[in-house]
């Protein structure tokens, strides 16, 4: 197998994952809309925050229980996930369609435009986690969008493997 070949076959790994992780993100979320609402509302309330020992933490007073602000957070989340899908899905199949051939300069822009609502998604994530003081109690939840963040920061590099490598 010649490295162009390779190269297109991990850029295809590479975009067909991240796109249907994305697209199985936003199913899931709008299958089980009130679930999920109630899981970013577990986060926003600081609910597991509430306990002992915890009881008496200063940053309590940001929680928000307004379950309207909990949905719109949530659809938040879906934009970005939707506005991620749809161009690495695009990009996907765009490079099925060119067997052999790693993405182009123009290929990877449509990539590009998948990674940054990928990688914004993620960051927007971890950050208002950590206003709510999720890494307290959900440590598992905050590794698993700094290793989402992280892989959208890989995908860059793997999808923009051809122009990084030339300098264009």
């Amino acid at each position: 197998m010649s490295y162009s070949a390779s190269l297109w076959l991990f850029q295809l790994a590479t975009a067909f994952g991240l796109a249907l992780w994305m697209i199985v993100a936003v199913i899931n979320n709008l299958q089980g809309f009130t679930a999920s609402k109630g899981a970013v509302g577990l986060t926003m309330a600081m609910t597991l925050l509430r306990e002992e020992p915890f009881r008496d933490l200063p940053f309590l007073k940001r929680a928000v229980e307004s379950t309207a602000l909990h949905a719109a957070a949530l659809v938040g989340v879906i934009i970005l996930q939707i506005a991620s899908a749809i161009p690495l899905l695009a990009g996907t199949v765009l490079l099925i369609a060119s067997p052999g051939l790693p993405a182009t300069t123009a290929l990877s822009a449509v990539f590009n435009l998948g990674l940054a609502p990928f990688l914004l998604c993620w960051s927007l994530m971890f950050t208002s986690g950590l206003w709510f003081g999720f890494w307290i109690r959900q440590e598992g939840l905050l590794l698993t969008q700094l290793l989402l963040a992280l892989w959208g920061l890989v995908g860059f590099v793997v999808l923009n493997a051809g122009q990084l490598a030339s300098g264009s």
